[in-house]
């Protein structure tokens, strides 16, 4: 455990070093972009992504195996899934029980069950996290922009008054060093201020996002921009034409034409009817933030993501009680995320718009009496067969696991009712048929959405590609 800890710590201490590099870098990240000559016909203007960091275990929710329930004493290589599978409305896929409104919207979507990665991330779900939301390694070697940001830069925004990237449900704080480096690999990167997501952390509370403090009047406000600005014009030369001073600039001139224009009101889900937004209530700002979610899609956002809050050793951070935290936690994603899909079909919004639904890693068993304690956080090759389950707490998948994990995605031109790639019945449950890496992932949803693999950004003189050095070929038997 020791070891663990050691390694955690160091890994934040560098990230913190580079999150704060991001924060008041310099201009010295010239920006040009550049794309190659392929022309794409884009099958998705928009997209929302269902971010669930903790690593949700997919043998208990999308990729169910043999039901093996709770005997006391027995071994871990006699554990499958700790559910039952239930049918779905697309013939043949099965999910787990505890997925029941996901389940019926299975005839719109495509299931991902071979992701896999030749890294093998360890204890550190951050590193994961920041591999999975950027589809570079940390390190890198430059502050890498997220999918979100990537999207903004190369896209821009579907409308003018709506920002181009939405983040809903993370919690605006750099208290500490983990959420420094979250809202490093979420944020613009070398991009800049002018792509970083406009944040919504509660979505109930969406317009006071916008509104003006209390005494605060429009005309106040904009005596104080003008402020603002003329002190900016006092300003050396440097600083008054530098391009972080515009882009910072641009932003205040965008938030505050957002307060004068109707699209603010989309931020308001008491305009939704009370059986809308029961339908969404799940006891945890996660539903409310995918109705959200569909309300801005609805007014010309481009990229939303709607976030389950990470901390580690809970959510979906399952070390111990696996079966009954999995219980949980499908109750609360469940109705939101089928609820999104099908409100976004019925009001003839999914055929343009990409759902995807991630996180960073799958999970396993583990190998330790005591779940969690293994030095490194996974065991990507154990069989179980060395685990006695002699405790109820032990019944659950709780190694982290790299090697396997799932992905969703519903509408933007992917196929219908199709499940791509498989994985062993039988531990370690590896891919055996298809096995994908998350660049060539990354390539098909840039793909769907028009955007070339090897589309670049060129980053202190060198080209910067929105897929490692611009290799990612897009997985063309997952799109219709």
């Amino acid at each position: 455990m020791s070891v663990t800890v050691r390694t955690r710590r160091d890994f934040l201490k560098q990230s913190a070093l580079a999150a704060g590099a991001t924060m008041f870098g310099t201009s010295k990240y010239a920006r040009a972009e550049s794309a190659s000559d392929e022309k794409i016909t884009p099958t998705a203007d928009s997209i929302i992504l269902i971010w669930m960091p903790g690593g949700v275990d997919q043998w208990d929710t999308f990729d169910p195996k043999e039901h093996t329930p709770y005997q006391k004493g027995m071994k871990g290589s006699d554990l499958y899934s700790t559910f039952p599978s239930i049918p779905t409305s697309a013939d043949g896929i099965f999910l787990s029980e505890g997925l029941e409104n996901i389940a019926k919207v299975m005839d719109k979507g495509t299931i991902l069950r071979s992701l896999t990665s030749d890294t093998k991330f360890g204890a550190i779900h951050l590193k994961a996290q920041y591999y999975q939301m950027t589809s570079y390694e940390f390190p890198a070697g430059v502050q890498v922009p997220s999918m979100g940001s990537m999207v903004a830069r190369t896209l821009d925004r579907r409308d003018p008054n709506v920002p181009a990237y939405i983040d809903i449900g993370r919690d605006v704080t750099t208290a500490d060093e983990e959420m420094l480096f979250i809202s490093q690999y979420q944020g613009p990167g070398f991009l800049g201020v002018k792509y970083a997501p406009f944040m919504v952390p509660f979505p109930e509370k969406g317009m006071p996002t916008l509104e003006a403090v209390a005494g605060m009047t429009p005309e106040r406000l904009d005596k104080r921009q003008k402020y603002l600005e003329m002190i900016t014009g006092l300003s050396t030369e440097s600083i008054r034409e530098s391009n972080k001073t515009s882009e910072y600039m641009q932003v205040m001139a965008d938030a505050r034409a957002m307060m004068d224009s109707p699209i603010k009101q989309a931020f308001d889900l008491s305009q939704e009817p009370e059986s809308i937004r029961s339908a969404y209530d799940v006891g945890h700002r996660f539903g409310e933030g995918c109705l959200l979610a569909r309300r801005l899609i609805e007014v010309g956002a481009r990229f939303v993501e709607v976030e389950y809050q990470y901390a580690p050793f809970k959510g979906f951070d399952t070390h111990e009680n696996g079966h009954t935290r999995m219980r949980d936690m499908k109750a609360q994603i469940d109705r939101p995320i089928a609820n999104l899909v099908r409100e976004l079909d019925e009001r003839g919004l999914l055929e343009r718009t990409l759902v995807v639904v991630m996180t960073e890693f799958g999970r396993t068993i583990a190998d330790q009496p005591k779940a969690g304690t293994e030095a490194f956080g996974f065991d990507e090759s154990q069989t179980g067969s060395s685990l006695v389950i002699d405790d109820e707490r032990l019944y659950g998948h709780h190694g982290h696991f790299s090697s396997a994990s799932n992905m969703l995605f519903f509408g933007g031109g992917f196929k219908k009712g199709f499940v791509y790639g498989k994985t062993a019945d039988r531990h370690p449950m590896l891919p055996v048929e298809n096995p994908v890496h998350l660049i060539d992932v990354y390539a098909t949803i840039y793909r769907a959405l028009g955007i070339p693999a090897d589309t670049y950004y060129t980053v202190e003189e060198r080209p910067f590609y929105v897929t490692k050095n611009g290799k990612g070929q897009a997985i063309m038997d997952m799109l219709a």
